[in-house]
This record gives structure tokens, sequence and C-alpha cells, in this order.
């Protein structure tokens, strides 16, 4: 496989590459755009085709074409491919178990410039809310480039979510086979962080501060948010002494809310603290980092909570 340096470059270069060899996969845009999509219209113009600002009748025509035999990729900016046609996502989707698969890219605030409208922290509360549901969070490269082999081989609806950029490599070639849809990345005896897509980079930096106050963190990667494979996770936190979660999305229903209907069912009782996005509408107007510090979620103030929290 490629090695990569984009999330977004990876998912549609493999995908790419899927269609070529099954006729059967058909990819629809939601006048959104990417590099690769001038080859997919010269050479597969019969599997390719960009709706326009239509995102409601794009997933109907999505599940229309799966339920006659395709596994439909659908591409658009986050927000606007699950919250506007999400009515049309439950029924003509979901509740058909439709072979459709959404790319929703670019997530939490990163559009943050372009405010609420942009904003996509609601993400896994809506769709983990579909019976039969898979929903994938790739954290770097190579992990993106395997799910949507994954997500394809799934015939079942899925939603990849991904943002775009270059992001530190985390896993060896032929490491992980992500299978699991969940990797302990880093071990730890003080405290476990779970996260999640581009926010695992985050909890990373948040243990190596940590770590030069002498606290050993270890942190877990949930790529396969739906099913949550609860039997290795289980596993990865048994004798854990404290967990905290660390998410780019409302706290309601988010990763931190998930991990507590988990422990509530296996009747495992650890402290846990959550860090995500307060119950509100962000207006102000900034780049990534700016709305991460309004929020609370950016490294220093993570690490100074949990440090309090630790000595408490």
């Amino acid at each position: 496989m490629k090695n990569y340096t984009d999330i977004r470059d990876a998912i549609f270069d493999e995908l790419y590459n899927i269609a070529l060899n099954d006729k059967k996969v058909v990819i629809i845009s939601v006048d959104t755009g990417a590099m690769i999509f001038k080859k997919m219209k010269e050479n597969i113009p019969l599997q390719f085709y960009n709706v326009g600002i239509a995102e409601q009748n794009a997933m109907s025509v999505a599940a229309g074409l799966a339920l006659t035999g395709h596994h439909v990729f659908i591409f658009g900016i986050a927000n606007f491919v699950t919250l506007r046609c999400f009515e049309q996502i439950k029924i003509d989707v979901a509740s058909m178990n439709a072979s459709v698969t959404i790319l929703a890219s670019a997530t939490g605030y990163f559009y943050g410039e372009d405010g609420p409208t942009h904003h996509m922290t609601e993400n896994l509360a809506i769709l983990r809310t579909l019976p039969g549901f898979t929903i994938w969070s790739p954290s770097c490269c190579s992990m993106a480039a395997s799910l949507i082999h994954k997500a394809y081989e799934t015939p079942t609806p899925n939603c990849i979510y991904f943002d775009r950029g270059p992001f530190q490599e985390l896993y060896e070639e032929d490491e992980n086979d992500f299978s699991d849809g969940v990797s302990l990345i880093k071990p730890g005896k003080d405290l476990i962080i779970i996260s999640t897509g581009v926010m695992v980079q985050e909890a990373l930096c948040v243990a190596d501060k940590l770590e030069e106050d002498g606290i050993d963190v270890g942190v877990v990667d949930i790529y396969r948010l739906k099913p949550l494979n609860e039997k290795r996770l289980l596993e990865l936190l048994k004798g854990v002494k404290r967990i905290a979660t660390l998410e780019e999305h409302t706290i309601s229903g988010g990763l931190g809310g998930l991990i507590c209907e988990f422990l509530a069912g296996v009747e495992m009782l650890i402290p846990i603290k959550i860090f995500g996005i307060p119950d509100i509408f962000q207006h102000k107007v900034g780049d990534r980092d700016e709305l991460r510090l309004l929020a609370g979620i950016d490294v220093s103030r993570v690490v100074g909570d949990i440090t309090k929290w630790l000595k408490s």
C-alpha cells in the first residue's frame, strides 16, 4: 500500500483503485471536490457523479443505486452530508440496510472560521443512534487507507469521519490490519486517555506532557466507534486506575458518553473524566486551535485539568 501523507488522499486513492476493479462501485460527490475526481471522470465516467448541492436527493439516489446491487460511496463536508440529510440516511439507507458508505470530511472545528454552519460537533451522537450503522474514525493515513477497504467489504451502511492534512503516522506498516476497531497505542499505569480520529494525535501530546511530571499515561485509539469492540476494550482497561476521554465533539452523546455506557454495561467501576466541547453553540469565529482553546480541549488545558484531578 502506498505511503500517504494526507488522510483524504489515502481514502480517495484507495477508493479509485477499488472502483477500477469493481464496476459495481459508484462514487457520488455533493458539489465537493478532490484532485482525483478528474481521473474518475476520465477513466470511470459511469461510476462517478457530482449531483451538486442536493444532499437529500443524493442520499436517496445512493440508496436506490445500492438496492440495485451497487456499493455507493457518497462524499461531502461532514455536517452537510449527515445533518442536512439525516432523514434520508435514516429511512432510505439505514432502515433499508443499504450498501452505502458516507465519506464525511472535516470533523469538529476544521472549518472553524466559517462559523456554526460548518462545525461538525455532533457526528457520533447522531449516527450511532441508527441500527446497523458502522462508524469509522481514522487517526492517521495508513489507517484511513485500510478503513476504506473495510468499508468496501462491509455490505451494510457505513460512515467514515475524517480530516484532511498531514498527520503523524501512528502505526507501522503491516503492524495492524485494523480489524479490532480499537488499539492501545501507548501503555500507561496511572491513566488511560481514550480518543478517536484527529484527537488521538492530541491525546499523545497530552500524555507526553504529563509524563514530564512523572505521570505514566497510556493512549487508546478507538477507530471503529460502532459496533464497539467491547471484548477488546475490556481487555485493554483491566487494571486501569483512571480513564480520560478526549474528543472534538459535544459532550452530549459523544465518545465520553459511549465509554460511560460501556463501563456501565460491563459493571466496571473506574473513575472517568470527559474532555469534549461544552453543550453550547460556538458563535465565535477562529481557527481550529482557537476554538479548541475556547472549548477547553487544548493540550495545555487538558494537561492542567488532568493533573489537578489526579492530585485531588
